[in-house]
């Protein structure tokens, strides 16, 4: 195995496949099943944008790969539904899964109007989520080296929710603060799951500077087992790094993540400092502003 330096181990090679046979083989092994904890406070999320804004909103999935989220959301899926829709071995081939995705897309999708958009630095990942219909929009870009073109800009504006849940640690606050200055004068509200071991004050201190107001979310998220008892042993060594205490998860074999929502000054309303998103059995929900 190979690891990166913050200790966790190194799966590129999955996010970088034509299709998404190896992403769902390799992390089904690892029980992840963040996308399906966040799935509830994104929907949450994009109803309240609906509500305010009186019109389908555009959700901006950062670090998209091959559009999990948006397939969760605009299918009605859950992550058990993908792991056994892609966990056959061998992979049947990108043409066959290709077409069972359209008629997933066709089958399934609702509505309600919401679009999609992708924003991942993988062309085979974004490639395979637009040619299903997952996402109706990508763009394939490293916004941490450089700003969006005329062209990025253009399919940017406009959108209503950030959302993201793993990107952070890959991503820095740059990434945040280019897209959100892409998307027009109306500064989209943000949503982001993020590891403990990656702290989010930087982010929220970007942020701030941009007009936003950050709540933290109480409660902690299970996104995936260690890969192996050496990752486990790093990543324990960056959470004492950065101050954060493991005991009773991280030591119990999962990585951990913890929920941020960052709305503009002034559009939170009502429902920044309540439990807006409902009971989950990750923990309370009442937010801490920054």
């Amino acid at each position: 195995m190979r690891f990166d330096d913050t200790g966790k181990v190194t799966l590129d090679h999955i996010y970088t496949q034509p299709d998404p046979h190896a992403y769902f083989s390799t992390l089904r092994t690892l029980g992840y099943h963040i996308p399906q904890l966040a799935k509830p406070f994104f929907s949450r999320l994009i109803d309240e944008c609906r509500s305010q804004r009186r019109l389908p909103p555009t959700v901006l999935d950062i670090g998209c790969s091959y559009g999990i989220n948006a397939a969760l959301l605009r299918c009605d899926l859950t992550m058990d539904d993908l792991f056994a829709r892609y966990g056959t071995q061998p992979s049947p081939g990108r043409d066959v899964l290709l077409d069972r995705d359209r008629e997933l897309v066709r089958a399934h999708r609702r509505s309600s109007g919401t679009r999609f958009i992708g924003l991942d630095a993988s062309e085979p990942a974004i490639s395979y989520a637009l040619a299903t219909g997952f996402l109706d929009e990508a763009v394939c870009a490293d916004l941490e080296q450089r700003d969006p073109t005329e062209a990025e800009r253009a399919r940017l504006d406009g959108t209503d929710l950030v959302i993201s849940t793993g990107c952070i640690g890959y991503v820095s606050e740059r990434t945040l603060a280019r897209v959100a200055r892409a998307t027009g004068e109306r500064r989209p509200w943000m949503a982001h799951f993020v590891l403990r071991m990656f702290p989010f004050a930087p982010f929220a201190e970007t942020l701030d500077e941009l007009g936003y107001e950050t709540v933290h979310v109480d409660g902690v998220f299970p996104q995936r087992r260690f890969a192996s008892a050496q990752e486990q042993e790093q990543v324990l060594d960056t959470l004492a790094a950065v101050g954060v205490d493991p005991r009773g998860l991280e030591t119990e074999g999962w990585l951990y993540a913890q929920l941020h929502v960052s709305r503009p000054r002034g559009a939170a309303g009502r429902g920044a400092n309540r439990p807006v998103f409902g009971q989950q059995p990750a923990g309370t929900l009442t937010g801490r502003r920054t």
